[in-house]
């Protein structure tokens, strides 16, 4: 079992920041503004034995599926070892605010009492979020650059057009403008590749996943462009009348309208978009003078709304596939798993291929960056531990692809499966966690060498 001996300032720190969590939780009325939120899945657990009753082991466990979700939703943006580090401090700080923390409850399915002989009850819930805005407008340079490598270090692509007379009306890249944007991005902290590599590397990307044996579907699916976000958009500029200034005949250019996308290219989902005019008589030298004033107004929106809106962005999906599951129904069960583990919130059945490959869309909590972290101290720990060492190994990782291989098929029977300690006791658990849901004397000896009782 982990300690609970954390450093004493990272207990400090977390704490504080718990407190502006839960200071930041609605109270009442949220007023105008909409609080963020994130949906949740998650297993809650009661012991039977304990409770005698199954009408308040039900009620148990679905209280404890509140508490799950409160607390991986807390997960999102702090790392998975200070969440079990401090346990303590999480289960005294959130358990009392639930009710107020959770927004609605989508889905309760009342599992009963299962073979493992715990009382389970799953719940799929709306969870208010953290809304981090002001603090992260305080963030020096140096801690902001930290943050955004913490979150994944977002890639973006630039790829603004012009039209104007000097285009002859034709739509052509506008390198100045970009140059600039770029600048400013690179200055605030984010990697930015060409538009041209972006499409280049998706390509590739999509060739190697398909020679590994996915669908076509599947591909699409989660193969986007190498860049994380793809900004782009239109600069429309014309010619001022001819006046003439001190026995000179001038012509100033006038930006008439712009227009900015950005698009999110791993969930498809337009980000930012607006269109602009700016105010009448505005005019300028030339061309370049304008693009550069265009590009400096692009470069600030992106740089700070885009690191508060997307960059810290609670959750990422990742395409997870088994490799050795020859049964579909094994197969299926292993979303159950799956979704009791602190790190997963939410996770999609998507396919069962012809040589026991099983296929889901895992939305785990966190940044891209602490995945790995994630996926070697959490999700195969947990599931080594239940099934025996080493049974499960990751095969290959690329991008938003993991593969995990099965060494050992036998271990994954029905009765492994479902008679087993549930998989979130299991692993990187936190000091607590077992004695809140472990609590009759049947339990504990059922269980005492596998939990370390």
């Amino acid at each position: 079992m982990r300690s609970l001996a954390a450093p004493i300032h990272c207990k400090i720190l977390f704490t504080g920041i718990l407190a502006a969590v839960l200071g930041a939780l609605p109270t009442g009325a949220w007023g105008q503004v909409k609080p963020p939120t994130l949906v949740v899945s998650a297993e809650g657990l009661a012991d039977p034995n304990f409770y005698k009753d199954r009408t308040l082991a039900y009620d148990e466990a679905l209280r404890d599926a509140k508490r799950q979700a409160v607390e991986k939703a807390v997960g999102c943006f702090v790392s998975s070892e200070t969440v079990v580090e401090n346990y303590s401090v999480i289960r005294d700080r959130i358990v009392s605010k639930s009710q107020g923390v959770i927004k609605e409850v989508r889905k309760v399915v009342n599992g009963g009492v299962q073979p493992d002989g715990f009382y389970h009850v799953w719940i799929k819930a709306e969870v208010y979020t953290v809304p981090l805005r002001n603090a992260l407008q305080e963030l020096s340079k140096t801690e902001r650059i930290s943050m955004i490598k913490e979150r994944g270090n977002p890639t973006f692509s630039v790829g603004l057009e012009v039209l104007s007379p000097d285009t002859s009306w034709k739509r052509m890249e506008c390198d100045v403008c970009n140059a600039e944007i770029q600048n400013r991005l690179k200055n605030f902290g984010y990697k930015i590749i060409s538009e041209d590599d972006a499409v280049r590397l998706r390509e590739e990307r999509l060739k190697l996943m398909l020679s590994r044996g996915f669908s076509q579907e599947i591909a699409n699916v989660f193969i986007k462009k190498a860049s994380d976000i793809s900004v782009t958009g239109m600069i429309k500029f014309k010619r001022s009348p001819e006046i003439e200034i001190a026995g000179v005949k001038v012509r100033t250019t006038l930006l008439t309208a712009w227009s900015l996308e950005a698009v999110d290219n791993h969930a498809s989902e337009v980000i930012f978009s607006e269109n602009f005019r700016p105010p009448r008589g505005t005019a300028y030298n030339d061309e370049d003078e304008a693009v550069m004033e265009v590009g400096r107004k692009v470069g600030n929106l992106f740089s700070k709304d885009i690191f508060k809106d997307y960059v810290m962005r609670p959750s990422h999906d990742i395409l997870l596939t088994f490799v050795g599951i020859r049964d579909r129904d094994l197969a299926k069960m292993m979303k159950r798993e799956l979704l009791g583990l602190r790190s997963v919130l939410n996770v999609t059945f998507r396919e069962f291929l012809a040589g026991g490959e099983t296929v889901f869309e895992v939305e785990f909590g966190g940044s891209r960056e602490s995945f790995t972290d994630i996926l070697d101290g959490v999700v195969l720990e947990s599931l080594n531990r239940k099934y025996g060492a080493k049974t499960f190994a990751i095969q290959e990782e690329h991008g938003d692809v993991v593969r995990i291989v099965v060494n050992e098929e036998k271990a994954l029977s029905r009765e492994t499966m479902d008679e087993g300690v549930p998989t979130q006791l299991v692993g990187a658990v936190a000091e607590g966690r077992i004695e809140e849901v472990v609590k009759s004397p049947e339990m504990k000896a059922k269980y005492e060498d596998v939990l370390d009782l």
